[in-house]
């Protein structure tokens, strides 16, 4: 099989597609961790999502962007979507300060 640019930007896509569904589910997994508005002390949960974040997604992605899977706004693109999911959860438990 011959992988052209577009059959690898197209499996970048897919994997991304894959990766967002997975982050919400990660998400949804540290909601039910909590009470909304739990405050502050729950904030480990956040930096908990974060770190899952930086060390099993962001060596991926980056990796990704080596390999021509994705541009690098499409890799910016996806980690801020993976980091608004870490703000929706710190809004769900009633905290402000950002937890990244």
């Amino acid at each position: 099989m011959n992988l052209t640019p577009e059959v690898i930007r197209q499996h970048g896509a897919e994997e991304v597609a894959d990766l967002r569904t997975r982050i919400v589910l990660w998400k949804e997994d540290f909601l039910s961790q909590a009470p909304a508005g739990g405050g502050p002390e729950y904030f480990f949960l956040c930096k908990d999502f974060t770190a899952e974040i930086d060390e099993y997604l962001y060596p991926y992605v980056r990796r990704m962007i080596e390999t021509d899977h994705l541009t690098k706004e499409e890799a910016s693109e996806f980690m801020d979507f993976c980091y608004r999911q870490v703000l929706e959860l710190a809004e769900h438990l009633g905290i402000e300060e950002t937890p990244y």
